[in-house]
């Protein structure tokens, strides 16, 4: 009965939409074709070493879009002497006709229903979703999943096999004033007769799911609001085991027992999230819960992070009409809900954000973050022999520091902007079994810049300075340099050239046994632009684009190992319609 609603929604509204739809896109847009073909020849010499690419590649790519009475239908190639590929995607075609509050999915497409049940999950077939007043009806049956067989020949084959899936699904909610109240259903089911071969070694097995979710978003009062969402998946893992079998060492709720018949292979999981909130004036707040069984599993999603368990709070405030804007995150995160497994985690998150806009002139924004994570091993039990000195307490913190100081000035014709930038991080891992640091890595980033627009006479000039130093694994790293960048427009700026210059030095110290080896290297680079294009012709949607680079590198001897060079040149022409 539940299929025939569904399949009588699928069947019905799409032929409806779509002659409507037509009726009215059909008529007016016709026929129409649009895209662009490129194509590019790179010419390469190196000198001091071997070459790491082709002396000469060219390369010849198109894109086309062809739209039938509102329908796009893409087709792309590429080909070159490196190799050439084609593709026709209308091989997976996707029609989405819309009449006022209704739209149909035909071919390959995704839908949303909840992160627990149909999660985006791709799949070929029809699609429905309606919104007439404050309802809120989706639908969808399709082939999730096509058979892939096993090819003896093949031994990679045992990781592409697949069973033929089929899923089908629907969701009912229901709006007003931000108050929401829905409820989702997912099944899917693979068909173990798709694959005529199974190899005796084989892991895979057909399986079958069905997965529920209530979602409720209720406002108590006028500043709170509360959201709950519950989600039940019952996941019968080989469906040509022995029906009505019924263990009750698989799981406690049979909430879905009447969808899915009990199997010695079904197992069911469960998940929620809530969050409970408040929202003033210039300040909102938000605590959130989050909760996922160990093995939750559902066929409508690719992956489903499970066994975790999060408790965040996470406050916004504004002040002095928005100048100054304050954001913060703090939580827990748990896993090995069940005591299952020989390890578990606990991760502690805590983070704080400003951002300060005083006028016209600066702008500052400032971060701390601490990431912390905390877990303990356990090993297998000896049924024989067991000592408390076999558990392991690992810590591990994360600390950064980040902030930008921008100050601007000029007018509209002509623009300063000084920037300056610097991130610190420190990460450590500390045993309680050693009561010491095991690891310990520091970061350090900073950059200067100064840029100089002069609008009228559609020129830029840039220049900034780096600086870089880590120390991690005994092995100290400075790196530093400046950088300059020029560009400039001419003739109405259809012809845009530009000139960058780049130089670094890097110093290396590596400890290895009390003894300190010591590393210098530099590194330049210099590349010159030119790009043109003429303007289109009124009423045209024809474009033609000119492009060539050139860009010489020269590496500086390092050690015993001497300095080479690379000069690299590009020529492309890209026509659009």
């Amino acid at each position: 009965m539940k299929r025939s609603i569904i399949f009588s929604l699928l069947i019905i509204a799409p032929v409806a939409l779509a002659a409507q739809a037509l009726d009215q896109l059909g008529v007016k847009k016709g026929v129409t074709m649009s895209g662009s073909i490129s194509s590019s020849t790179t010419a390469y010499k190196a000198s001091g070493i071997e070459s790491r690419r082709d002396p000469l590649a060219w390369y010849l790519n198109g894109n086309i879009n062809i739209n039938l009475f509102g329908y796009a239908m893409p087709f792309s190639f590429s080909y070159s002497n490196q190799g050439k590929n084609y593709s026709q995607p209308f091989n997976q075609f996707r029609f989405a006709p819309s009449y006022k509050w209704a739209r149909a999915y035909i071919g390959t497409t995704s839908m949303n229903f909840s992160n627990y049940t149909l999660a985006g999950h791709q799949f070929n077939g029809v699609g429905v979703e309606l919104s007439p007043d404050k309802w809120r009806i989706s639908a969808m049956y399709g082939t999730l999943l096509k058979a892939v067989p096993f090819d003896v020949l093949v031994p990679d084959s045992y990781n592409r096999a697949a069973f033929e899936r089929k899923g089908y699904g629907l969701k009912v909610g229901y709006e007003n004033q931000g108050n929401v109240y829905s409820m989702a259903v997912f099944s899917a089911k693979d068909d173990p007769k798709s694959i005529p071969y199974i190899p005796a070694d084989a892991t895979i097995t057909p399986r079958q799911n069905v997965a529920v979710a209530f979602n409720v978003r209720q406002s108590i009062m006028q500043h709170v609001f509360v959201d709950v969402e519950y989600s039940v998946s019952a996941l019968n893992r080989d469906v040509r085991s022995e029906k009505n079998a019924f263990d009750s060492s698989r799981g406690t709720s049979n909430l879905l027992s009447h969808l899915l018949k009990p199997t010695n292979t079904t197992r069911y999981f469960d998940a929620v999230q809530a969050g409970l909130g408040y929202t003033g004036n210039n300040y909102t707040i938000q605590l959130r819960y989050e909760r996922v069984a160990p093995d939750y599993v559902t066929l409508g999603a690719y992956n489903v992070v499970n066994d975790m368990r999060n408790i965040t709070v996470s406050p916004t405030v504004q002040l002095f009409g928005g100048k100054v804007n304050l954001t913060a995150n703090a939580g827990v995160q748990q896993n090995n809900l069940d005591h299952s497994k020989t390890s578990d985690a606990k991760r502690v998150v805590g983070s704080v954000n400003m951002g300060v806009i005083p006028n016209e002139h600066w702008v500052i924004n400032g971060g701390y973050s601490n990431f912390s994570s905390f877990t303990r091993v356990r090993p297998l039990i000896d049924p024989y022999f067991s000592t408390p000195q076999d558990t392991l307490d690992f810590y591990q913190v994360n600390n950064t520091c980040n902030g930008m100081l921008m100050y601007r000035m000029g007018n509209k014709e002509i623009q300063h902007a000084i920037t300056l930038n610097a991130s610190y991080q420190y990460a450590s891992d500390k045993s309680s079994a050693q009561d010491a640091v095991a690891n310990l890595s520091k970061f350090l980033t900073t950059n200067v810049s100064y840029s100089y627009n002069v609008q009228p006479r559609a020129i830029s000039v840039s220049g900034s300075v780096n600086y870089y130093k880590s120390s991690a694994a005994a092995i100290n790293t400075t790196f530093m340099g400046p950088g300059v960048n020029v560009s400039k427009q001419y003739f109405e700026k259809t012809l845009r050239t530009g000139l960058s210059a780049n130089y670094n030095i890097t110093k290396a110290t590596a400890e290895v046994q009390g003894v300190s080896n010591v590393t210098n290297s530099s590194l330049f680079n210099t590349a010159f632009n030119i790009n043109y294009s003429p303007k289109k012709k009124e009423q045209s949607h024809q474009a033609h684009n000119i492009g060539a680079s050139v860009m010489w590198l020269l590496r500086g001897a390092t050690g015993a190992q001497p300095g080479y060079n690379e000069l690299t040149s590009t020529l492309n022409y890209t026509y659009s319609f």
